[in-house]
């Protein structure tokens, strides 16, 4: 187990462990799909018996340790989470405990009886599925699999037909972004409550992808104007740019449906057991700070060096721009996993905000100096 080093102008006394909130769990190493952008980077698995999977005993005792910090939320993710063979026995078991369960996943493993089973009880499933393009060809190239596309779309259908109204989550690339009105629409008239557009995470396999396929940040910047002064007052369903939020307009801000990471108020178990920042840990075993065989979830929370030094640093000690932005406390540095991944460092600007500001690009309006100066002015 790694641990982290103190900076000298940080040494004081550690701060009060936040409330964990939320638990990611990465149930499954491997996926159904051979997707080209995945961060997590899953083994491809043609046999799912040979899969890795978290252990149930894990999941109940995290969620048993985790309940007293203020665990209120689980999210269920991968690899892909319902190859896991007891997926079923976990939800049961989150129900139980009255804890609001999400689920990410690519949708290929859900039929008519796995969608009446999730909308059972009090207080459904907040259920994303993973839907990159508006054609077959478009959606089954970046996911590798051939008839991916209808089977997703498929399961979409069983799910609204048990009552859910779904996310559907699209990672925004060169080949599909021609198909961002059509996509839209298509979710719309199935039923889905939200379009989130997320772009390429420069982690795993990301990062020969974005070099590759992926766009500048004054292109993300031109995608997300056009998503929300072409296309949001045509549609009802919402839609949501996964952008830094210092570049969301005050209109969008005040609506307050902008998600983010709560990276100070949670914490991931991935496949193997290993208690991590969040799915990072697969990639990099420096965000890794126990596991669920040796470790209790409570004392790692509160006295791992590694999530000590991360509230140290999050959000007063940013470098670069995201210490001068106006936003920083509530946007958390947008990925901590991806700036560790790219710099080593914790607290390092992100890497959008940084090359925004390079280019020019970084709206001085969310700067802290610009606001004094117009208090001051």
């Amino acid at each position: 187990m790694n641990e982290f080093k103190t900076p000298s102008e940080t040494k004081t006394e550690p701060p009060a462990a936040p409330p964990l909130n939320s638990l990611y769990l990465y149930l499954s190493s491997g996926c159904n799909l051979a997707c080209r952008h995945c961060w997590i980077s899953p083994e491809y698995l043609l046999n799912p018996d040979k899969g890795q999977y978290l252990k149930y005993e894990y999941i109940e005792s995290a969620i048993i340790q985790a309940k007293p910090l203020g665990l209120s939320s689980v999210k269920l993710t991968g690899g892909e989470p319902l190859l896991h063979p007891q997926f079923k026995k976990i939800v049961s078991l989150i129900r139980n405990h009255k804890i609001q369960i999400g689920i990410e996943t690519n949708g290929l493993l859900i039929d008519e009886s796995l969608a009446l089973f999730l909308a059972e009880g009090e207080q459904k499933p907040f259920i994303s599925v993973s839907l990159d393009g508006a054609k077959p060809g478009t959606h089954d190239h970046l996911r590798g699999v051939p008839g991916a596309f209808r089977r997703t779309l498929a399961a979409i259908e069983e799910l609204v037909k048990a009552g859910f109204h779904p996310q559907i989550i699209c990672t925004l690339h060169q080949d599909n972004s021609q198909e961002i009105a059509e996509l839209t629409q298509m979710a719309q008239d199935m039923g889905c409550n939200s379009v989130k557009f997320n772009f390429i995470q420069q982690i795993g396999r990301g990062v020969d992808f974005q070099a590759k396929n992926g766009f500048s940040v004054e292109e993300i910047l031109e995608i997300d104007r056009y998503i929300e002064q072409d296309l949001s007052s045509k549609y009802k369903i919402q839609l949501l740019p996964d952008i830094p939020h210092a570049f969301h307009s005050i209109r969008r801000i005040l609506k307050g449906n902008l998600g983010r990471c709560t990276v100070l108020n949670i914490l991931g178990i991935i496949a193997d057991g290993s208690l991590s920042l969040c799915g990072i840990g697969t990639n990099v075993p420096a965000l890794i700070f126990g596991h669920m065989k040796t470790d209790n979830v409570a004392k790692i929370w509160h006295d791992s060096s590694g999530l000590i030094e991360l509230r140290k640093l999050i959000p007063d000690h940013f470098e670069g721009i995201c210490a001068d932005c106006i936003h920083n406390h509530f946007c958390l540095g947008s990925c901590i996993a991806n700036t560790y991944y790219r710099t080593g460092k914790l607290n390092s600007s992100y890497y959008f905000c940084e090359l925004a500001t390079k280019y020019g690009l970084f709206p001085n309006s969310r700067t802290k100096f610009f606001s004094k100066e117009k208090i001051n002015g």
